[in-house]
């Protein structure tokens, strides 16, 4: 009997281009990109054109990609990094109770390093409520965490009317966009968010490579104006 793949939500087999290119790629450039002599220039090339391609495709900038190993390591690197970087602002960190265990489990883990963790609870449909989300803000909380879609159940979540909500209470705003990117409009601008992950293995890139994304846009808290991962 043949088999029929239809699992796509959680990894695409890689494009032919793409397995065309890194094919090419394994035999050089070889340098160290982030050494500038001969040997490296190249390198460094081709990093940054993935890098804008990868920008253009999110409405970011070049200098706002940040690539890592994993959609995992990404999400650890967008809420353990802000926790870290504003605790001593407050320790409260908001998501929601069907967010994806590799925002959940990091968020475990912070609680063990002092944060405080709100769950929000959805509706029957599986998306949250904005308003519930403000409600839960208090003058502790320095991150919200809400993914754009969700993985099983394909609910989108209001992302634009939640990013208002944290602007308007001046906290970082963090989305998991793994699902939605290549399916739906993903612009970091129009969604309003300052951090945003993505998973290439769900974009017939090869299984290792997953990319974090962060918005370089200021914004108030507490009185005071800063940049993101600044």
């Amino acid at each position: 009997m043949e088999r029929i793949y239809l699992d796509y939500n959680a990894s695409t087999p890689i494009a032919p281009a793409v397995a065309a290119t890194i094919s090419a790629l394994l035999s050089g450039p070889f340098g160290n990109p982030s050494s500038d002599h001969w040997a490296s220039r190249p390198a460094r090339d081709i990093l940054e054109k993935a890098r804008t391609q990868v920008a253009r495709s999110i409405g970011a900038q070049p200098d706002e990609i940040i690539f890592t190993g994993g959609c995992t390591e990404a999400n650890n690197l967008a809420l353990k990094g802000s926790y870290y970087a504003l605790r001593d602002r407050g320790n409260h960190i908001i998501t929601q109770t069907t967010e994806h265990p590799a925002v959940l489990e990091p968020l475990k883990f912070l609680e063990r390093e002092g944060a405080r963790v709100t769950l929000v609870s959805v509706d029957r449909f599986g998306q949250v409520d904005p308003d519930a989300i403000r409600a839960a803000i208090g003058p502790d909380t320095i991150l919200i965490s809400v993914m754009h879609a969700n993985n099983e159940t394909g609910t989108v979540q209001p992302i634009e009317a939640i990013a208002r909500v944290a602007r308007e209470h001046g906290v970082r705003f963090h989305t998991d966009a793994a699902q939605t990117l290549g399916k739906l409009p993903v612009d970091v601008k129009a969604l309003g968010v300052d951090l945003l992950s993505i998973a290439g293995h769900k974009l017939y890139a090869p299984n290792s490579l997953l990319i974090f994304f962060r918005t370089s846009a200021c914004f108030p808290a507490r009185g005071l104006r800063y940049r993101i991962w600044s």
